[in-house]
Order: C-alpha cells, then sequence, then structure tokens
C-alpha cells in the first residue's frame, strides 16, 4: 500500500498524464474536440482505477474575448447617441458607458453579465468522480482541476504582471466616470467633448487589443492547467489505495473554466451542495515555481476575494506540519475559481505556483509547455494537497 501511495504522487508518475494531455491530443481550447478528448481520458483513467465517474455536458463560450468584446462595444455604442442631437441621447450614452463599466466589472468578478444566456451555446464537459471513505461519511471534499487551456494572451496578464491590476481596474472605472459625464452635459450643460473622446479612444484601444489576442493559438497548458489535472488523478489512485476515514472526495475536472468557470457554475446550478461541513481545494499552475496557496486573490484593486477562513487556517496548519514542502502564503494575482465558490457561499482556497517575481509562472504564454515543468514543484504540490486533506479529514465532526 506504501509504494502505491508513494508512486501515485511522483512527479514521474504525474508527468505521465501532463505528457498525454499535452502530446496526444489536440489543443485544449474550451469546447472543442481537444477538451472534450481530454475529459474522455480523465473519464477512463478514473474508471480503470476503480472510480466511480461520469462526464456531463453543458453550454459555455469558446473563447474570453467573446464577453470582453461585447462589453466595450456597448461602451462605444455610446458615441451614436452621446454626440449627436438626440434630445435623450446623452442619457442613453450614460447609461451605455454604465453598463460597459458594469460589464467590465462582472467579467473580472466572474459574476455573469446580462447577455451570458445568449452567448452560451457551445457544448463543454465536466468530469465528476466520487471516492467514498472507509467509514461513515462525516464531510465533503471538493478538489477542482480544470480540463481547458486558454489562449496566448497579453491582456491577461499584461507583458509586465505589475500593470495588470491597475491597468484593468481603468476598464472598470473609466466608462462609469464617462456615463456620468454624459448625465452631467444633459443635466447642468457642461462640455466634457474631450474628457468623452480620450474616454473612446481607450476603450477603441481596448478593443484592438482584444481582437489582437484572438489571433493567439491556444498554449499547449501543461503548467496551467494539466498539472492540476495530474495531481487529482493521482489523489485519486492514492486514496483508492489508501482511503480516508471520515470524508467523501467529490474529484470535479472542470471545463470552460478560463472563459468564466462555466463548468463549475453548471456543477453548483445542477447539484445545490450544502456549503455546510464542505471544503473545496482549487489547484491552478502547479507545475513549476514555488508553491503556495492565496490569502487574497484577484486582477482588478476593485474585484479582490478571500478564501474560506477555515480552510485558510487548516492549509497554514499544513504548511506548519510540513515546513519540507517549503509552501508559503500569499497574495496573489489570479482569477480561478474560488472566485465563483466565494460568490455562492463556498469554504474554497486556491493551491498554485509562483516564479521568482511572485507571479503566476508561464501563465498564458506559449512557453507553457511540458518540457518547462519542475518535477519537484509537482510533487510538492501533491504532497501537500495530499497533507492538507489529511488535515481536514480528521477533523471534529461539527455539532
Amino acid at each position: 500500500m506504501r509504494d502505491t501511495f508513494m508512486q501515485s504522487l511522483t512527479a514521474t508518475h504525474l508527468l505521465e498524464h501532463i505528457t498525454y494531455l499535452c502530446k496526444k491530443l489536440p489543443p485544449r481550447q474550451p469546447t472543442t474536440a481537444g477538451e472534450r478528448q481530454a475529459a474522455e481520458y480523465v473519464h477512463e483513467t478514473l474508471q480503470k482505477m476503480g472510480v466511480a465517474s461520469r462526464i456531463e455536458t453543458f453550454k459555455g463560450i469558446p473563447t474570453l474575448g467573446i464577453p470582453g468584446i461585447i462589453a466595450v462595444l456597448i461602451g462605444l455604442a455610446s458615441i451614436l447617441f452621446g454626440w449627436t442631437g438626440f434630445w435623450a441621447g446623452k442619457w442613453i450614452a450614460g447609461a451605455l458607458m454604465l453598463l460597459c463599466g458594469l460589464n467590465m466589472y462582472q467579467l473580472y468578478a466572474n459574476i455573469p453579465p446580462f447577455f451570458s444566456n445568449w452567448i452560451e451555446r457551445w457544448d463543454s464537459w465536466n468530469v465528476v468522480g466520487q471516492i467514498k471513505p472507509a467509514s461513515v461519511p462525516k464531510r465533503r471534499i471538493y478538489l477542482l482541476g480544470h480540463l481547458d487551456a486558454n489562449k496566448q494572451r497579453f491582456l491577461l496578464p499584461t507583458p509586465d504582471p505589475r500593470l495588470l491590476k491597475p491597468s484593468q481596474t481603468l476598464t472598470i472605472l473609466i466608462p462609469i466616470l464617462v456615463g456620468l459625464t454624459f448625465w452631467g452635459e444633459a443635466l447642468f450643460g457642461w462640455n466634457l467633448f474631450w474628457v468623452q473622446a480620450a474616454a473612446i479612444a481607450f476603450l477603441a484601444i481596448s478593443i484592438g487589443m482584444l481582437l489582437f489576442d484572438e489571433t493567439q493559438p491556444t498554449v499547449e497548458g501543461a503548467n496551467d492547467n494539466a498539472s492540476a489535472v495530474s495531481i487529482l488523478l493521482g489523489i485519486a489512485e492514492t486514496l483508492k489505495a489508501q482511503p480516508i476515514q471520515n470524508s467523501e472526495v467529490i474529484l470535479l475536472f472542470t471545463g470552460c473554466e478560463e472563459v468564466g468557470h462555466h463548468g463549475l457554475k453548471d456543477y453548483l446550478r445542477r447539484y445545490q451542495p450544502p456549503a455546510n461541513n464542505a471544503y473545496w481545494i482549487d489547484l491552478e499552475l502547479v507545475g513549476a515555481g514555488n508553491i503556495c496557496y492565496a490569502n487574497r486573490h484577484g486582477v482588478t484593486y476593485l474585484t479582490q476575494y478571500r478564501p474560506g477562513a477555515e480552510i485558510l487556517e487548516l492549509a497554514r496548519q499544513t504548511a506548519r506540519q510540513h515546513p519540507e514542502l517549503n509552501v508559503a502564503e500569499r497574495d496573489m494575482l489570479i482569477l480561478e475559481e474560488v472566485a465563483t465558490l466565494r460568490h455562492a457561499g463556498h469554504n474554497g482556497l486556491c493551491i498554485m505556483g509562483y516564479d521568482e517575481r511572485g507571479y503566476l509562472p508561464l501563465w498564458h504564454r506559449l512557453s507553457d509547455r511540458l518540457e518547462n515543468l519542475e518535477p519537484q514543484a509537482l510533487q510538492r504540490a501533491a504532497r501537500f494537497t495530499w497533507e492538507l486533506i489529511q488535515n481536514i479529514d480528521r477533523l471534529d465532526v461539527p455539532e
């Protein structure tokens, strides 16, 4: 049993899964054949282990550019009303700009915009696995890792990651402020044309950059997020050999994470899992750099969020117990599925990698390849996740 435990969570074993996902399959862009084949591989692998699993289909979108471009176009449409002689034009222009700012906020907070049901027209896939404990289950542990990979993007992150938060915060604030200038003109007769023209130019540049990102190829996604998928599969194999006592484990391999967490949102809508006595562990980019768990997340100053207090304390306890793993607690520049979990009131935490500058390694870059992974980082992330699961399983049953 010990040999199986050691083998399942070694870097050599985990890299076998990553190699298949990255080298044997087409690119795993959301809603494509590559994402579907990744789901099939995970499902078949779990079944070979003897883990009960299923594939679930839901509707998503193929690229992050769709909601971003729609939001910016709404803002640019204000020109048609604000700079004409139409009597209600400035009121309509102000409303459109405010709606643009709201949509940008929702995009970075991972809240569905009003048009989400109109654009979710493509099939995507989740894989759900379930492992029972050795005794009567007293709690649930959810392990999250997404199947899909993103395009190379220069807006997320920006070439200098230090510019990401301020630049993306401006994409929220500028439309809101300009919307108010249109209303100020309508109410007080102000002439704020040049302020509005500068903001319109900013939005025009933004849509140009969004369109440029859409021309980029899909990255191999070895770190983001085949590394997490491999660890979830390794933990599933370990749990079959060495079951925990008190906790049912749900393995959730999500589709369309890179474009708005559609897979996780579908799971939450479909099953409405209770938040009480449940612990969610999300893994992101855990195959390179150093390993940490985030105590604050976000890609703008207006949409930051924090993990669940209880699971954060358990992560701190695990890090103290295993200093040899060198797992840190950090404020991270990232938008991932813990945002959706926290909006829904769930107790979630994200484990991820960080580079020497403190940012996500290889994030949305063509350098995110199997050859650039660091096996020891992958193995330490797997071991830390396993030890965190053990600490959760040993918790007393809530009254």
